[in-house]
C-alpha cells in the first residue's frame, strides 16, 4: 500500500511536469515588428491613440522578451524576464537632461504577457514613485497583436482600452555595430568635485571651464578659450555629464556643433575617464584631481596624435 502511494505520487508529479512543459511549448511567439492599426478590438473599447507606441518590435525567446522601440534615429532596446521579477529601465532622455526611469514586471498570464509598470523614477532619484499601469499582450492570430491597457485613476474607476497591431514584413532591427566603450557604474555624486570655476593659463591663452553643481541627474558646464594678446575668444564649448543606465555620460558640443557622447569607463575618488572609440578626436577625455588642488584634463585619440593636457586651477 505504501509502495502504491509512492507510485501514485510519482505519477502525479510527472503528469504536472509534463503539463507545464506542454503549456510552455504551446505558448505563442510574440516575435515580430508590430504596427498599430485603426481596427476595433473585440469586446473592448478602442484606444484613441496607440497604447504602446505606433510601431515597435519584439524578440521573444522562451522566458525572455526584448522590446525594440524607436527613439529618434536610434532604437531603444530593453530586456525583460517573463517570471515576474522587477526590471529597472532608463527612459530615453534629450541631450544634457537627466534620465527618468521605470520599474517593470513581466510575466505569463496564460498565453498572454502581463507587462506592468509599478514605479516611476525621476532624474537623479533612486526611490521610485508608485504607479499602476498594466498592459496585456495577446495574440488572437499569428499576424495580429492586441494590447490592452488598464490605468488607475484617482477620480474615476480604472478603464481598459486596447489597440490592434498587425505584423509587418520588415525584419527585426539589427544590433548597432558601432564600436562602444564598456561602461562603468557610477553616480553623479562621484564627480561632484568637478563643481566650480577652473582656469588653465599659458603664455598665449586661457581656457576656462565653469561647472554647475549637479541637479536633476545632470551637471552642466561652459568652456571658453581667450587669447592673452587681445582677450579675444577663439573657442567655446557646452558640456554636460548625465546619469544614464547606472553610469555617466559626458557630452561635448564644441562651438555649438551637434553633441558627441563619451561613456564613463573608469572612475575612482580622484579621476574619471570617458571614452568614445568611434569618434575621430578625441576618443578619450580624462579628468584627474591632483593633491595640490589642481585638475588635469587630458584629451587623446589614436597612437598617431599626441594627447593634450590642460592644468586647471580652481578660482
Amino acid at each position: 500500500m505504501h509502495l502504491n502511494c509512492k507510485r501514485l505520487l510519482a505519477g502525479a508529479t510527472i503528469a504536472v511536469a509534463a503539463s507545464a512543459l506542454t503549456t510552455a511549448q504551446q505558448r505563442p511567439d510574440f516575435s515580430g515588428t508590430w504596427v498599430a492599426t485603426k481596427d476595433a478590438p473585440s469586446g473592448i473599447a478602442a484606444a484613441t491613440s496607440p497604447v504602446f507606441y505606433e510601431r515597435f518590435a519584439m524578440k521573444h525567446t522562451g522566458q525572455k522578451v526584448e522590446f525594440y522601440r524607436p527613439n529618434g534615429n536610434r532604437i531603444w532596446v530593453t530586456t525583460h524576464n517573463l517570471d515576474g521579477t522587477e526590471t529597472r529601465i532608463g527612459l530615453p532622455a534629450n541631450t544634457c537632461f537627466g534620465q527618468s526611469g521605470q520599474v517593470i514586471t513581466t510575466a505569463w498570464d496564460g498565453n498572454a504577457i502581463a507587462y506592468e509598470i509599478t514605479g516611476s523614477l525621476s532624474p537623479g532619484n533612486t526611490t521610485p514613485r508608485k504607479v499602476n499601469i498594466k498592459y496585456a499582450f495577446k495574440l488572437p492570430a499569428p499576424d495580429t497583436l492586441v494590447i490592452e491597457t488598464t490605468r488607475a485613476s484617482a477620480t474615476a474607476e480604472p478603464t481598459t482600452v486596447a489597440t490592434v497591431y498587425k505584423k509587418s514584413p520588415e525584419p527585426l532591427p539589427t544590433p548597432d555595430s558601432t564600436p562602444k566603450a564598456v561602461a562603468a557604474k557610477a553616480t553623479m555624486a562621484q564627480v561632484e568635485w568637478f563643481t566650480g570655476v577652473w582656469s588653465a593659463t599659458t603664455a598665449s591663452r586661457t581656457t576656462e571651464e565653469r561647472w554647475l553643481p549637479a541637479g536633476g541627474g545632470a551637471m552642466l558646464a561652459t568652456s571658453r578659450t581667450l587669447l592673452a594678446s587681445s582677450g579675444g575668444m577663439v573657442a567655446f564649448e557646452f558640456l554636460c555629464i548625465t546619469e544614464r543606465d547606472e553610469g555617466l555620460v559626458y557630452t561635448a558640443m564644441p562651438n555649438a556643433v551637434p553633441p558627441t557622447e563619451f561613456v564613463l569607463t573608469k572612475i575612482d575618488a580622484d579621476s574619471a575617464t570617458f571614452e568614445n572609440p568611434a569618434h575621430d578626436f578625441p576618443k578619450m577625455i580624462r579628468y584627474v584631481r591632483k593633491p595640490d588642488g589642481t585638475m588635469e584634463a587630458t584629451i587623446s585619440g589614436d597612437a598617431n596624435r599626441r594627447p593634450t593636457t590642460f592644468v586647471f586651477k580652481k578660482q
